[in-house]
C-alpha cells in the first residue's frame, strides 16, 4: 500500500514529519511530494538512508498570483496520478485547500487534510484570504460526492471552529495532536546552571509568530536586566507576505542575539543552551518547536491561543500571556528572571508533560490506526 505526503518545503518535512514518515515506511510504501529544488547533499543522504522516495513539484510562488496556483494544481495532479497512492495526506491548511479541490480528480482510496493551524485564514478580511475561503466553500461540498476523506486537526479549537462553520463534519474529522516528538534527541544538559539567563525565540520571522512582541518585550527588560540574553533564531524570507520588514530585522540584529536560520539538526544544541522558550504566536496548530523546547526541560512562555495553550499544563510547565501584548509578555518573562526556583520547577514539569501527551510512540500509533 502506498502512503503519500504532500508538503510545500523539504525542510519543513525533515524538521516536522521525518520520524512519522519513517514509522509509516516500516509497514507501508511511503512517498513524499515536495519541492526538492533547495535539497542539500545532507538532505539527499537522509532521504536515501531512510529509504524515502521523493518526487519534485515546484512550490507555489505567491507573488505570481492565481496563475501560479493553477500551475501548481495541475502539476501536483499529474504527479499524484503517476504515483497512484492509496492514501494521500495534504499537510497544512493551504495545501489542504488545494487537496480538497483535487479530491475528486484523483483516484486515491482516501484523502487526509492535515490542518496544522487555522491562523488568520478564517478571520482575516484581506481580499486574497477571502478569495481562498470562497474557493474552499465552493469545493468543500464536493468532498461528499466521495466520502473517503478525513480532516485531521492538531487542537480542539481548530476542530470546533471548522465544524461550527460547517467546513468539516464530526464524522469526517479526527484530533491527532501533532506528528510526535523524539524524547531521545532533546534533553537538558546537566551542566546548565541558568546563571546566565537566555530567553529564546525560534520560529519563522513573520508577524503572526509574535516576533515583534518578543522584540518589544526584550527592549523593555533590557533596561533593568542588561545581563539577560534575548536570542532569536529563524528564517527571514522577504517573499513571505507575512514576513517582517528589513528595517525590523535590522533592529533585531542590532539589539538582540540573532542566530539567523538554524537547521533542524542543530536545534537540540540551540535549545539546550537556552533557559526559557518564548513563542508569542497569534495562533498555531501544535508548534513542534515548543514541544521540543519542553523536552529540553525549558519553561514555556506562550500566548493563550489555539495550539499554544495546548502545550501548557495548567501553568505548571510555563506561563500564558495575552496575544499581541508585549507588556504582558515582559511581565511574565520578568517573573522567571526574578525567580530561578520557579524557572527550574516549570522546566522539569515541561519534559514530563510533553512525553506523556505528544511523544512519537503515542502519535505515530494514531496515524497507523488511520489505515486499518
Amino acid at each position: 500500500m502506498k502512503v503519500c505526503f504532500v508538503v510545500n518545503k523539504l525542510s519543513f518535512f525533515l524538521s516536522h514529519r521525518l520520524d512519522l514518515a519513517c514509522f509509516i515506511n516500516k509497514y507501508y510504501n511511503f512517498i513524499l511530494i515536495t519541492d526538492l529544488s533547495d535539497m542539500s547533499d545532507y538532505d539527499r543522504n537522509i532521504l536515501k538512508n531512510k529509504n524515502i522516495s521523493a518526487f519534485h513539484v515546484d512550490r507555489r510562488n505567491r507573488q505570481k498570483g492565481w496563475l501560479d496556483w493553477f500551475r501548481y494544481f495541475f502539476n501536483l495532479r499529474k504527479t499524484i496520478k503517476s504515483i497512484a497512492p492509496d492514501h494521500i495526506f495534504f499537510i497544512t491548511l493551504e495545501l489542504s485547500m488545494i487537496g480538497i479541490a483535487l479530491h475528486n480528480f484523483i483516484n486515491s482510496k482516501k484523502s487526509f487534510f492535515v490542518i496544522t493551524g487555522v491562523s488568520h485564514h478564517l478571520v482575516s478580511n484581506e481580499w486574497k484570504i477571502i478569495t481562498k475561503r470562497l474557493i474552499f466553500f465552493f469545493f468543500n461540498p464536493l468532498l461528499y460526492l466521495r466520502k473517503k476523506h478525513l480532516f485531521i486537526f492538531q487542537n480542539e479549537d481548530d476542530q470546533k471552529l471548522f465544524m461550527k462553520k460547517n467546513m468539516a463534519l464530526s464524522r469526517s474529522s479526527q484530533l491527532i495532536r501533532g506528528s510526535g516528538v523524539n524524547g531521545s534527541l532533546f534533553f537538558s544538559k546537566d551542566s546548565k546552571t541558568h546563571d546566565d539567563l537566555i530567553f529564546l525565540f525560534s520560529s519563522r520571522l513573520v508577524i503572526s509568530k509574535g516576533i515583534m512582541e518578543f522584540y518589544d518585550a526584550a527592549m523593555i527588560l533590557k533596561k533593568n536586566y542588561p545581563e539577560v540574553v534575548f536570542r532569536v533564531s529563524g528564517i527571514f524570507d522577504p517573499d513571505d507576505p507575512e514576513c517582517i520588514s528589513q528595517e525590523q530585522l535590522n533592529s533585531i540584529i542590532s539589539n538582540l542575539d540573532y542566530f539567523g536560520e538554524v537547521e533542524h539538526y542543530d536545534m537540540p544544541e540551540i535549545l539546550s543552551q537556552a533557559s526559557v522558550f518564548v513563542l508569542p504566536s497569534y495562533g498555531e496548530g501544535l508548534p513542534k518547536v515548543v514541544l521540543e523546547a519542553g523536552l529540553t526541560e525549558l519553561p514555556l512562555i506562550l500566548t493563550d491561543v489555539p495550539g499554544c495553550r495546548d502545550c501548557i499544563n495548567q501553568q505548571k510547565n510555563g506561563l500564558l500571556v495575552r496575544p499581541k501584548d508585549a507588556e504582558d509578555l515582559s511581565e511574565k518573562m520578568e517573573q522567571l528572571i526574578l525567580n530561578k526556583e520557579l524557572l527550574l520547577q516549570k522546566g522539569k514539569q515541561s519534559r514530563d508533560f510533553i512525553l506523556k501527551n505528544f511523544s512519537n510512540e503515542i502519535i505515530h500509533e494514531q496515524y497507523i490506526n488511520l489505515f486499518e
